[in-house]
C-alpha cells in the first residue's frame, strides 16, 4: 500500500472513533498496529516481511486496544455506581490548613542521659471550619 493510502486511512479512522465502541477501539488498534507492522515488515528486505509484519501488527494493536477500552469502560462504570454531585460538595465546609512551628532542640546532659538534638513540632493553630 502506498503510504499515503495509509496515511489517509490512519487519519479516518482517527476521526471516526469519536465515540468509541470496542469494535472501533479494536478496528483502530489493529490498523494503527498493521501499518507499524507493515512498514516494520518492509523494512527488514524479506520477502512477505511486510505481509506478516502486518497480520502480527494488527493482532497485537487489537488486543492493546480492546484491553485498554474494557479498562476504561470499567473506570466509567464504577465512577456511574459512586458518584458525587458538584452541588453536595459545595454544602460542607471544609478544614482550613492548621499552623505549625517547629524548633530544634539542641543536644543536652541531664545527669547520666545524653539527649541527642531533635525537633519539636508545635500546633500554633488547629485549623478550622470555613466555607471559603
Amino acid at each position: 500500500m502506498d503510504l499515503l493510502i495509509k496515511a489517509a486511512l490512519l487519519s479516518l479512522l482517527l476521526l471516526l472513533n469519536g465515540c468509541s465502541t470496542v469494535g472501533k477501539s479494536v478496528m483502530l488498534g489493529a490498523t494503527v498496529g498493521g501499518i507499524a507492522g507493515d512498514a516494520m515488515g518492509n523494512n527488514q528486505n524479506l520477502q512477505g516481511g511486510g505481509g506478516f509484519g502486518m497480520v502480527i501488527g494488527a493482532g497485537i494493536g487489537g488486543l492493546i486496544s480492546y484491553l485498554a477500552f474494557k479498562e476504561k469502560e470499567k473506570k466509567s462504570t464504577s465512577d456511574k455506581l459512586n458518584p458525587i454531585s458538584k452541588s453536595v460538595e459545595d454544602e460542607f465546609p471544609f478544614l482550613t490548613k492548621p499552623k505549625i512551628r517547629s524548633v530544634i532542640i539542641p543536644d543536652t546532659i541531664e545527669g547520666n542521659k545524653f539527649i541527642k538534638s531533635h525537633k519539636v513540632f508545635i500546633l500554633e493553630d488547629a485549623g478550622s471550619w470555613s466555607k471559603d
